[in-house]
């Protein structure tokens, strides 16, 4: 017999959503290198509530086991970090 799956919270789904709208209103409104600075701040945060959120992780955010989605937020946030301060044309 199959153990019964905890429910899962959508909360942090909806946070993240709502922050990516804010981003791309931000991208806009202050420029393409600040939001992409704030985009690669959330992948970060995500990160870390992937990795202290209790099995089976957050609606939304949880795709693979918890290092491997963390590993991955971590590393494609760094690496959009990086693009968005070295990308030549303008300062943050």
């Amino acid at each position: 017999m199959p153990i019964p799956a905890q429910p899962r919270s959508h909360a942090v789904m909806w946070v993240a959503l709502l922050a990516m709208v804010l981003i791309v209103a931000s991208s806009f409104l202050i420029g393409a290198r600040a939001a992409s600075v704030m985009f690669a701040a959330e992948l970060v945060v995500l990160a870390f509530v992937r990795a202290v959120a209790p099995r089976p992780g957050p609606y939304g955010i949880s795709a693979r086991s918890r290092g491997f989605d963390v590993v991955f937020l971590v590393v494609t946030g760094l690496a959009m970090a990086v693009f968005a301060v070295t990308a030549p044309g303008g300062a943050i």
